[in-house]
């Protein structure tokens, strides 16, 4: 069996899922007897975890695709793998490429396989593979964090400031965390989402396998990230559901430091007290809470299914049971016939997290069709700026007021 060296690279360094396949693919390598270089010229094959979330993505993606071509070896090949392939089809077909789908593990296995079958590698990503691949590659450069620019510069006048900041950014970075992934797959339609596109259904993994999986990584002193396309989705396929699985890994892994990725604001409508309750009994550190808007009519046209100003009581209520948790959320600027007075709700709503991040909006080939009548590109970046400005000023409110005492 032939060895060879590969050079791996991500469009989506922040996106915890593509980090989890990252790993797997990096892991699956090494277990082969292959080795993963960071000397592309030397390369014999370049495995790209594409994303396709939106535009920016898809054409990062690209770019990275031609940077390859420029610098590979004749006869070395190039692998695409990930959200994108599913997304855009033409496009990947276009392009001299091996394309590998989310449940396609055996096409890595019939190019290197010769222990350890793909499908038989865990999904999660432990310290060790954190320190070797993704802190080598930057995952967090925080001079790029905008959001932060004032803050910055404001932590070299206030002990209370810095303080806050460097525990915001323990949160935000992945050097301190475990990362294990519970489910994959949405079930809800969102009007500029791809991910049922790219994963189809939601699949979860067994509440006994992930606890096995968390038992073989285990380490006290990272935060234990649940990784999901949608945390609340966790166990409809299965028969269980999220608050099961909580309990459970809490009981058996007291005291642990937990981090949620995304939960769809729905669920915390639909089970307000049993949210409530999950975050008063367990240490959850973090938690990602999409609302995507601060308008229920641009809410609704995004075809999500909830009412924004019991959204913003439900964190109320979670930050008085649990005033350490760190709430993270986004909103989409620009979104298709979003008015000014839209806008303006989405401003508001910003304040009542305690990390808002902005993101402008962009309409991709994966997007369900929108019959809205889009924003202009000036119109987009005017009001993307000012948010970025104003959101300085209250993630700098948020380091001045943090509490950062544990349970």
């Amino acid at each position: 069996m032939k060895y060879y060296k590969v050079y791996i690279d991500s469009t989506a360094w922040m996106c915890e899922g593509n980090i989890i396949e990252t790993s797997r693919i990096y892991r699956y390598l090494l277990a082969n007897g292959h080795k993963v270089t960071t000397t592309p010229s030397e390369a014999d094959f370049f495995i790209i975890n594409s994303c396709g979330f939106i535009q920016e993505r898809e054409d990062l993606t690209l770019d990275l695709y031609k940077n390859f071509v420029s610098q590979k070896k004749d006869r070395a090949k190039i692998i695409l793998f990930g959200c994108l392939v599913m997304i855009n089809k033409e496009k990947v077909r276009s392009l001299d490429a091996v394309a590998i789908e989310f449940h396609e593990g055996h096409k890595f296995d019939e190019l290197f396989f010769t222990k350890v079958k793909f499908n038989d590698v865990l999904p999660y990503c432990d310290k060790k593979t954190t320190e070797e691949l993704l802190i080598a590659k930057k995952t967090l450069q925080e001079s790029k964090i905008i959001t932060f620019f004032f803050s910055r510069i404001m932590m070299h006048f206030s002990k209370k400031v810095r303080r806050n900041y460097d525990a915001i950014m323990d949160r935000v970075r992945f050097k301190d965390k475990t990362l294990v992934e519970i489910c994959s797959g949405c079930i809800f339609r969102c009007r500029y989402c791809a991910i049922r596109i790219a994963k189809s259904g939601v699949h979860s993994h067994s509440i006994t396998s992930i606890l096995s999986n968390i038992e073989k990584i285990y380490d006290s002193s990272q935060n234990l990230f649940l990784v999901a396309d949608d945390c609340g989705c966790y166990g409809l396929d299965i028969n269980t559901d999220l608050f099961h699985l909580l309990y459970e890994i809490y009981r058996k892994f007291p005291g642990a430091k937990i981090e949620l990725d995304a939960i769809n604001p729905y669920w915390l409508m639909k089970y307000p007290d049993e949210y409530t309750k999950l975050f008063r009994d367990l240490n959850i550190d973090y938690a990602t809470i999409p609302v995507q808007s601060g308008s229920n009519r641009v809410v609704k046209a995004m075809n999500r299914e909830y009412d924004v100003m019991k959204i913003r009581e439900l964190v109320q209520n979670i930050k008085k049971v649990s005033p350490s948790t760190w709430i993270y959320t986004h909103f989409i600027v620009g979104y298709p016939g979003e008015s000014f007075m839209d806008f303006l709700q989405s401003l508001r709503c910003s304040m009542y997290f305690d990390l808002p991040i902005a993101l402008e909006y962009s309409a991709h080939s994966g997007e369900n069709a929108v019959v809205l009548r889009r924003q202009s590109k000036f119109t987009i970046s005017y009001r993307f700026a000012f948010f970025m400005v104003f959101l300085n000023f209250v993630i700098f409110y948020k380091l001045l007021t943090f509490n950062d005492q544990k349970k």
